[in-house]
């Protein structure tokens, strides 16, 4: 069921024997588990999540005080050894039977532990979680020393808490925050803190400071304040994010007091001087529209001291490798939202390879993973004869762009480091290639012809058909912003689009003070500002299906047909839809969810085309162009959930103007895996005057222009679910 639904599944290290309590047995457990999962049955490993379980080192039980130890080494190990899977982690269990604010200090810690051992989700009450960095400094102590288990832990970590009371907040005691600060320290709180005012008078005080202290010129001052001072603010923030103190949208606002800041430093900084980091050429590549990650990456490096040549979205290969070549760049970066378009990633590092140049690459974005950097390191054909021949310089997955900036530190520090770093990467890219040379059994499946196109058995073909209210395309007028807000999905606009990470009663805080006065705010302007236009085409479709093939009719031979049951009349095929079908389970295909050829009935799609115009990119460049990287970030987001909540009003109304009740009427949007080919895009512009209606393009990949839009079919058979078609072994690509 997970690999028919794409789903992940969680996995407790416990087996027939028993739970796994030492290091050595978690681990045993989970590579058994492994090659069920992923050799047997063909999971992928990052669909794959292991709780290595912990257990109360709070009893006084001898064999349970290293619990915690062998808990953190076993997520350490099984991150190492089985490359793409995730852990998870039941927290609050280390703390078993102690008093409540006992618990939240022990569970804290060892949380903040877990997840710098490679933890990457967590079971927990959020209200009894606190920033580590929060936590006062001898509790702290005590909880890693009961953690670690140091002599005498247990007794005095109870004794403490039996005298102590819970922990109070006096965060809000000192009217001025930066009391006591020396300038340097000030400027680290306003960068840190997201306070603009006033950072350059600080700026320049501070090189004042430091030219009289040192006795040296404000150029060689203004180097050391930018070393020192300002850099290292930054990577503190980058540290806090990293950690889970802080959401992306603060971190933006901290890099626009870093650009001020910086503004103020170059003043006195000899302009022959050019100082750099290093050099890095950015772009999202050919055929890909989408760039708020690549201009993330960009706002980081270029805010820690890094030269940035971005160049943009939709860059073709030649004009990354000429830029490259051209500024002498330290790394090249490629950024790619979509699996067709990250295709083009493994095509630039083997032109790199094949005309000998030595740019390291590092690759990121919404449709790619750690294994898929490992797996396009290597330049030779990778089938099962070929020996491995890997690009030397170098590939890097970065989930997000503070793993970009560590990597691009390696890079770009001290030289043996960097060798260190390149071999790391290549042998760890040559251990997952040789785990997987053994090819996975397809459980289910069959090359017959039978399975290759019979509709699969699990679908029903006695449904009624839906009487569409008019054949052919409409446009929809006049959408008001406050009818598509209220079909928005508020959590993914906040967690996903705006970065909220916080849970429970911190994020009912973080909506209520920032995110909702926000979107507030933000649809007044949209409505006053005209930025959010919402355009919408749709229309019906008499159509059938025939195999794995959706076979689109003339719509206005339609009005003259008897329409559904048995008509025999003449119709004019004008588009063809392919619809990919899983090779196991229940072997489901799109196509199959309507009437069939052999049937005799004519059926009803309905596509649909969304938009929330070009304004909304205008102004996300605009803004980023500007230096307000917060608010371009937030803007981004809120046109990307519009035109999705402006996707669903206009299912809406298709399922009203059909009649469907319940699940009916679901709709599946191209280059998502029930239908991953994007080409059918075109297909879709043939049947909806898309483009002179409501001005959406294609590019030369087949995607649309305004980022800020979404095309869609619309299935009314009631079985229809959504559900993932793999690729074939030779060309998959990861399942994120």
């Amino acid at each position: 069921m997970a690999i028919e639904h794409g789903s992940a599944v969680v996995a407790l290290t416990i087996d027939e024997i028993s739970m796994g309590k030492t290091t050595a047995r978690k681990v045993e457990i989970a590579h058994k588990i492994y090659d069920i999962c992923v050799n047997e049955y063909g999971l992928t490993p990052n669909a794959l999540i292991f709780d290595t379980l912990t257990f109360p080192i709070t009893t006084g039980q001898e064999e349970l005080q290293t619990a915690a130890i062998e808990t953190l080494e076993a997520i350490k190990r099984v991150k190492a050894e089985l490359p793409g899977v995730l852990t998870i982690l039941g927290v609050s269990n280390v703390s078993f039977g102690l008093k409540p604010h006992a618990r939240s200090v022990l569970n804290s810690v060892f949380l903040y532990h877990a997840v710098k051992v490679g933890l990457d989700a967590a079971i927990v009450n959020p209200t009894h979680i606190t920033p580590y960095a929060e936590i006062d400094a001898e509790q702290r102590q005590l909880a890693e020393d009961l953690i670690y288990n140091r002599p005498d832990a247990l007794p005095h970590y109870i004794a403490y808490f039996e005298a102590h009371e819970p922990q109070k907040d006096d965060s809000n005691t000192k009217v001025d925050p930066t009391e006591g600060m020396n300038t340097a320290e000030r400027i680290h709180w306003q960068i840190l803190h997201r306070r603009k005012e006033g950072i350059e008078p600080l700026v320049e005080q501070v090189i004042e400071e430091r030219a009289i202290e040192m006795g040296v010129t404000r150029n060689e001052a203004a180097v050391n304040v930018l070393n020192t001072i300002l850099l290292p603010a930054m990577k503190d923030v980058g540290d806090r994010f990293g950690a889970g103190e802080l959401i992306l949208p603060f971190v933006l606002q901290s890099a626009e007091v870093m650009k001020r800041a910086v503004a103020c430093l170059e003043r006195s900084l000899e302009k022959k001087e050019g100082y750099t980091k290093g050099k890095v050429v950015l772009a999202t590549v050919f055929g890909d529209v989408h760039d708020i990650g690549k201009n993330l990456v960009n706002t980081i490096l270029s805010n820690n001291g890094y030269t940035v040549y971005d160049l943009g979205k939709q860059v073709p290969l030649n004009t990354i490798l000429d830029k490259a070549i051209e500024v002498n760049a330290d790394a090249i970066g490629l950024s790619a939202l979509l699996v067709s378009t990250s295709k083009q990633m493994p095509l630039c590092v083997k032109e790199l390879h094949k005309r000998g140049l030595t740019f390291p690459v590092i690759v990121g974005g919404a449709a790619i993973n750690r294994s898929y950097g490992h797996r396009i390191l290597f330049v030779d054909e990778q089938t099962a004869e070929s020996m491995p021949v890997p690009y030397k310089p170098g590939v890097f997955y970065a989930r997000d762009a503070f793993e970009g900036l560590e990597i691009v530190d390696r890079l770009t520090n001290d030289p043996q480091e960097r060798v260190k770093f390149v071999e790391h990467i290549q042998q760890e890219a040559l251990r997952e290639r040789l785990k997987k040379a053994a090819p996975a059994t397809e459980n289910g499946s069959t090359s017959s012809k039978e399975s290759a196109d019979t509709p699969s058995s699990s679908i029903r073909r006695d449904i009624s058909i839906p009487t569409p209210p008019f054949w052919g395309p409409r446009v929809l007028e006049r959408i008001g912003i406050e009818d598509v807000a209220v079909c928005m999905d508020l959590n993914t606009l906040y967690r996903l689009h705006w970065g909220g990470k916080a849970h429970g009663a911190e994020f009912t805080r973080l909506v209520e003070e920032e995110f909702q006065p926000r979107l507030e705010r933000m649809l007044r302007e949209a409505r006053q500002q005209r930025y959010l236009q919402p355009k919408v085409v749709y229309g019906y479709f008499p159509c059938q299906s025939s195999g794995n093939e959706l076979i689109i009719y003339d719509p206005v031979e339609a009005q003259f047909i008897a329409p559904f049951e048995g008509s025999t009349g003449k119709r004019r095929e004008i588009a063809r839809f392919h619809c990919p079908r899983q090779r196991e389970r229940d072997r489901l295909c799109l196509a199959d969810y309507f009437a069939s050829v052999d049937s005799g009935k004519i059926d009803v799609v309905a596509l649909q085309v969304v938009t929330m115009g070009q304004s909304a990119s205008d102004a996300v460049n605009h803004l980023q162009q500007a230096g307000n990287y917060a608010e371009a970030y937030y803007t981004h987001g809120l046109a990307v959930e519009m035109a999705e909540g402006l996707a669903e009003y206009t299912n809406h109304v298709i399922r009203q103007e059909l009649g469907l009740q319940g699940e009916r009427g679901r709709r599946y949007s191209w280059g998502y895996p029930a239908i991953p080919d994007l080409e059918d895009h075109a297909r879709v512009f043939q049947l909806l005057p898309v483009q002179a209606s409501i001005g959406v393009d294609l590019t030369e990949a087949y995607q649309l222009v305004p980022e800020q839009s979404t095309a869609a079919i619309v299935v009314h058979h009631p079985q229809a679910i959504y559900f993932a078609v793999r690729a074939a072994a030779a060309e998959a690509l990861p399942i994120i």
